[in-house]
């Protein structure tokens, strides 16, 4: 009869969910990626702000069509970055699936352009999300992308 139990518990703890310091493990992964993710957008590098995109990963920007391709997500990236850009979010919250194969992260961001010398700088502040995916690499990308600005919807013009 012990024998029985033994099995019967290997086998139960076969199907078990990752434990939780897995889980926090792979919240931390993420949390690093989104901060070199940040820095790779504070250094305005469209090739490296990609490479944290899944292959299949989609880009909701605002007011604007579904980005559901690489070239189409750089070409949106492109219309933010530039020489006289700076970019940059940091994490509010990182949560990991109890799979351990999904994540999210929501945060802050804010993005200042500086059009000239003789022009102020605009700034937008807003939030995002990111769901992020672990790959049969092991390696953790994004895979669905938003933001959206905090600032109120500019009056109608008269």
């Amino acid at each position: 009869m012990t024998i029985v139990a033994v099995v019967l518990c290997a086998t139960a703890s076969l199907g078990q969910q990752p434990v939780a310091a897995d889980r926090h493990a792979a919240e931390a992964e993420l949390q690093t990626l989104d901060e070199q993710w940040s820095a790779a957008a504070g250094r305005n590098s469209g090739d490296d702000i990609l490479s944290f995109y899944a292959d299949d990963a989609v880009l909701l920007p605002p007011n604007a069509p579904i980005a559901t391709n690489r070239n189409a997500i750089l070409q949106s990236w492109a219309g933010i970055l530039g020489l006289h850009t700076s970019v940059s979010w940091k994490w509010t919250k990182v949560e990991v699936a109890q799979s351990g194969e999904l994540g999210y992260i929501y945060g802050t961001y804010k993005i200042t352009v500086y059009p000239s010398i003789q022009s102020a700088a605009m700034s937008d502040t807003g939030k995002y999300v990111e769901i992020w995916k672990k790959q049969p690499n092991g390696q953790w990308k994004c895979i669905v992308d938003t933001y959206n600005s905090d600032l109120p919807v500019p009056a109608p013009a008269k």
